[in-house]
C-alpha cells in the first residue's frame, strides 16, 4: 500500500519536474548565448560602448552693444535654452541684466547626449539645465559699462558683481520646472596698469583699452586654475568689435611662441589677421603675459568657468599719429 501511494505521488509530481527541467535548460541556453540583461550588463563597457556627443554650438556672439554670449553643449541642450528663454521668469532676469548693462552668458549645459556606438542611437534624459550668469562692474561706485583705458582707471577701486541662476528644464514637455538663484558674489580690487586679475570666476577688469605694443599680464590670486582662451582679431579696433569670436576652432593647428613669460603654455595660430590664443592653465599665484603689437580686439574666456560667464574683452587701439 505504501509503495502504491509513493508511485502515485511521483506520477503527480512528474509535470512539475518537467517544468523545472525546462526552466533549467532554457536558462542555460540564455546564459550561454549572453542575451540575459544581467549578462549584457556584465559585458557593458561605458568607455567603449557609449560615447558622449560633443558638439558645442555658439548661438550668439557678444558685441559691445549687446554683450550676450549664448552657447550650448549639443543640440538637445540648445532646446533647453529655447524653452528657458520662453519662460516669464527668465525673461525678467534678462531684462534686469540688460538694465544694468551687464555682460550676460546663457549656457545650455544639460542634458548630456550619449551615443550608442553599435546602433548609433542618441541617448539622453529629459532633464535639461541652463546656467544664466550676469556680471557687471563698478568703478568708484559708478557703473563701468564702456571700456576705458588703463591710464584712465588706474589705481581706482573696482567692484565686480555676479549673479548666477540655474534653470531646470523638462526638455520632453517643453517646460521650465525650477529657477534657482545662487547668492550674489561681490569682490573688490584696485586696478593696476596692464594687469587683469582672475578673481571669483571673473576677469577684473572684464573690458579694457590698451595701446598697440602693450604687454598685458593676467595674474591668478584665486585658489582655482584659470586660462585665457579666445580670438584676437587684428583689424582696426572699430571694425573688429562686432566681428570677433570667442571660440577657437579645434581643427586649427597651433604652434608655441615666445610670448609666454611663465610656466603656462601659450599656443597662438594666425590666419587672415585672426589669431587664436590659448594661455594654458594659470595656477594659483602664477601669471601669463601677452604682447599685442597690432590694433584689434581680443575677446576671450576661461574655458573652465565659461558657463559662469568668465570672459573679457581687450581693445587694442592703434597708435595715434603725431
Amino acid at each position: 500500500m505504501r509503495l502504491l501511494l509513493l508511485r502515485v505521488s511521483i506520477r503527480g509530481l512528474l509535470p512539475l519536474f518537467v517544468i523545472i527541467g525546462a526552466f533549467i535548460v532554457i536558462g542555460a541556453v540564455l546564459i550561454s548565448s549572453g542575451v540575459l540583461p544581467e549578462e549584457r550588463a556584465r559585458e557593458f563597457r561605458s568607455l567603449t560602448d557609449v560615447s558622449i556627443a560633443s558638439d558645442m554650438k555658439v548661438i550668439k556672439e557678444p558685441m559691445l552693444g549687446d554683450n550676450t554670449f549664448v552657447y550650448a553643449v549639443n543640440d538637445v541642450a540648445q532646446r533647453s535654452i529655447d524653452i528657458a528663454q520662453g519662460d516669464a521668469r527668465v525673461r525678467q532676469i534678462l531684462d534686469e541684466a540688460k538694465a544694468k548693462e551687464a555682460t550676460v552668458t546663457i549656457a545650455g549645459v544639460q542634458p548630456t547626449v550619449m551615443v550608442d556606438r553599435q546602433s548609433g542611437e542618441l541617448l539622453y534624459s529629459s532633464a535639461g539645465q541652463v546656467v544664466i550668469t550676469s556680471n557687471w562692474q563698478t568703478i568708484g561706485g559708478t557703473a563701468y559699462s564702456e571700456p576705458q583705458s588703463f591710464a584712465t582707471v588706474a589705481d581706482k577701486g573696482l567692484e565686480s558683481h555676479q549673479q548666477i541662476w540655474h534653470v531646470l528644464v523638462d526638455v520632453d514637455n517643453g517646460q521650465v520646472r525650477q529657477v534657482n538663484q545662487q547668492a550674489n558674489r561681490v569682490t573688490s580690487d584696485t586696478i593696476n596698469p596692464d594687469i587683469i586679475r582672475t578673481v571669483v570666476n571673473v576677469f577684473a577688469p572684464n573690458a579694457i583699452v590698451v595701446d598697440a605694443g602693450s604687454a598685458v599680464r593676467w595674474i591668478n590670486p584665486s585658489n582655482l586654475p584659470h586660462n585665457v582662451v579666445g580670438i584676437f582679431n587684428q583689424t582696426t579696433a572699430q571694425d573688429a568689435v562686432d566681428s570677433t569670436g570667442l571660440i577657437i576652432d579645434n581643427s586649427t593647428n597651433s604652434t608655441s611662441n615666445n610670448n609666454n613669460t611663465n610656466d603656462a603654455q601659450t599656443s597662438p595660430s594666425s590666419s587672415s589677421g585672426v589669431t587664436a590664443i590659448d594661455s594654458g592653465f594659470i595656477q594659483q599665484g602664477q601669471s601669463w603675459q601677452y604682447s599685442f603689437n597690432e590694433a584689434g580686439v581680443f575677446n576671450y574666456l576661461c574655458t573652465i568657468h565659461a558657463e559662469e560667464g568668465m570672459r573679457g574683452t581687450l581693445i587694442i587701439a592703434a597708435p595715434t599719429s603725431s
